[in-house]
């Protein structure tokens, strides 16, 4: 049998739906793969000596920021285009939300890094070498840089240096410079469409780079969009050519505007600013080269590259700090391995490209998971019934529990009262007592005892499996009703009758969920919700088998968040549950957290498996024992 953790607040899945409750989203902990539905986020159960529960924990925050932040409709339709948008979108996407969960939860940030930092140290996440597919050295570079600019991830700061300088060898210059422009408005980025709008500008930005379709590829362009020589446009016009550019455009941007009437209005506006800009550039001194002076114009940035980035961060890089800031890479040719591996990226497909970050770690989580988990985690599902047939189940239990309702509140009243105790001494005299002297009693003074209030959270669980479907007869032979029935009736009493009791706090779940699933069990009445208002939850059917192991996990993670100084876990069962060892290693582990555990047999004795444990040999005398279970418990606390 796995070797489950020794404390109880230690094990993954206390943490994991710790971290679930704490980002508000549904976690669930078992089976054989890392993977989420929008809604639930599922991770295999890890030895407890794991060196990858960091990694668990980081997955579970970057996919509950995907859950919180990430527009699934609009992502799934930008992300179904070509391979290289989707890589980046990812990309963008991942860093967004990962910035915008760090604001609530700051603790997510050093989480996160502990990822990046196990994975850099399994080799997982370096930079590419230069003879790398130009889409892998583009997409390494914005994993690498953005991580660890925008999100501030240190220990990626020499992977990120170094892919910057291999996508510097493999890309134009002034591809490399402008495509930092527009990486400035990453971290600004608010929503999913704006990430899906700053990818296309990115593609179209890749785009708009590369040569015309009549521009000989072996003839190097000027870079940075200067003009053309008038030898040049000689040469090209006496072989029959036109000449790509008119004096003084950016090189390919204009042309292609006037003769490609499918083109963006995103990338339109990209050629149109960077026109603009150059434009400008050559005015400030009559000619291409110019470089901006201190009177009159904004001083280009100086400094790191990083430095010069942040001051572009109000452009989005095609303006003419790409021809005259001095901290821009070198203006030189564009070579035509450069265009090659612009047109490379471009067409790339999803064989060329890196495997998603995380990705990786789901794999990761899955090799490293355990399997048919013994140290499951089911999801709670929310269950409200039939509203109508629920008032009348209301009305025939508030009926048939009153004597037992009206006992039980009583004996609790009784134990809260603070009648004054005789004593030798106290602060006043008890009158009645008087008498006393004369016979040599000297306990004549009252002194209050202090009593310790009611504080007191349960959970109690109800078995609605297959076998809760037999039928219950009465001494006359006739058919009364189910175990089922019998069971959620004195289950809905009880929660009335707690309801009533100040410092008690109780939660009723059932097992498995409506669809008889294992992985997953119904919500009847939440901590704070009034019983009264659920009562349709208290109609369900049985089905399924008997999976209490996970039902325990899901009451002690319960139980462990609760403020009460006393917790308490009831189960109401009548068979056998699936997993036997596991479910005495969840109880031991109950113990040793001290949450009591007491379970309720129907017709089945469950001495062996609950330390504190009652057997209800006739079903109809269940409502009873279940009210005297609860007695016991609050009187003693």
């Amino acid at each position: 049998m796995k070797t489950l953790p020794s404390t109880l607040h230690r094990a993954m899945p206390i943490v994991a739906a710790a971290l679930g409750r704490k980002f508000g989203v549904a976690v669930r902990v078992g089976g054989t793969s890392a993977c989420t539905d929008g809604q639930t986020i599922v991770v295999p159960s890890l030895p407890a000596d794991s060196a990858l529960l960091p990694v668990a924990w980081g997955y579970l925050a970057h996919e509950a920021a995907h859950v919180r932040h990430t527009d699934f409709t609009v992502y799934a339709a930008a992300a179904a285009g070509d391979a290289l948008s989707a890589q980046i979108l990812n990309i963008l996407e991942d860093v967004r939300v990962e910035q915008a969960m760090a604001g609530p939860y700051p603790g997510t940030r050093e989480t996160l890094q502990a990822v990046c930092a196990h994975l850099l140290a399994q080799g997982g996440l370096s930079a590419p070498d230069a003879n790398a597919h130009p889409g892998t050295v583009l997409s390494s570079y914005l994993l690498l840089g953005l991580r660890h600019r925008v999100l501030g991830y240190r220990a990626l700061a020499a992977e990120a240096q170094r892919a910057e300088t291999v996508l510097r060898a493999v890309f134009p210059a002034p591809t490399v410079h402008r495509l930092q422009g527009l990486l400035a408005e990453v971290g600004r980025l608010d929503s999913t469409q704006a990430a899906v709008a700053l990818t296309r500008r990115i593609r179209a930005l890749l785009e708009a780079e590369q040569p015309l379709p009549d521009e000989p590829q072996s003839a190097p362009r000027q870079a940075g969009g200067d003009p053309p020589t008038d030898t040049d446009a000689a040469d090209q016009a006496d072989a029959g050519g036109q000449p790509s550019q008119a004096q003084g455009a950016p090189s390919g941007s204009d042309a292609r505007a006037g003769t490609d009437p499918a083109q963006t209005d995103d990338a339109e506006a990209d050629r149109m600013a960077r026109t603009d800009g150059q434009h400008a550039g050559a005015g400030a001194t009559g000619g291409g080269d110019a470089t901006a002076t201190s009177g009159g114009q904004a001083q280009p940035a100086q400094g790191t590259p990083d430095q010069a980035l942040s001051a572009r961060s109000q452009d989005q890089g095609t303006s003419a700090a790409s021809a005259t800031d001095p901290s821009a890479p070198d203006q030189g040719p564009v070579t035509g391995a450069q265009q090659e591996a612009l047109r490379q990226a471009l067409s790339a497909t999803s064989a060329d490209l890196p495997g998603d970050l995380f990705g990786t770690v789901r794999d990761l989580l899955s090799n490293a998971g355990t399997g048919a988990s013994q140290c499951v985690l089911p999801r709670g599902e929310p269950f409200a019934g039939n509203a109508h047939s629920g008032m009348h189940l209301l009305a025939a239990v508030q009926q048939t529990s009153r004597a037992l309702t009206a006992r039980l509140h009583g004996l609790v009243q009784a134990s809260r009262l603070d009648r004054p105790q005789p004593r030798r001494d106290g602060p006043r005299l008890l009158p009645k007592r008087l008498y006393r002297a004369a016979l040599g009693d000297p306990r004549l003074f009252a002194r209050k005892r202090e009593r310790v209030a009611v504080n007191t959270a349960l959970h109690l669980l109800l078995d609605l499996s297959g076998s809760m479907g037999a039928t219950v007869h009465g001494s006359t032979g006739g058919v009364l009703k189910t175990r089922c029935m019998l069971a959620q009736e004195a289950a809905l009493a009880l929660a009335l009758a707690l309801d009533g009791i100040h410092g008690v706090s109780l939660a009723v779940s059932a097992f498995p969920n409506e669809d008889g699933h294992a992985d997953a069990l119904t919500l009847m009445v939440r901590h704070g919700e009034r019983p009264r208002a659920r009562a349709g939850a208290f109609l369900q059917l049985p089905r399924g088998s008997t999976p209490m192991a996970g039902a325990l996990w899901f009451a002690a993670a319960d139980l462990l968040a609760r403020p009460e100084t006393r917790r308490v876990i009831l189960v109401l069962t009548d068979g056998k549950p699936d997993q036997v060892d596991s479910t005495r290693e969840i109880l031991r582990l109950c113990r040793a957290a001290d949450l009591e555990t007491v379970g309720i047999g129907i017709d089945v004795d469950v001495s062996w498996l609950f330390p504190v444990a009652l057997r209800v040999s006739e079903v109809t005398e269940l409502k009873r024992a279940l009210f005297g279970a609860a007695e016991q418990l609050l009187l003693a606390a």
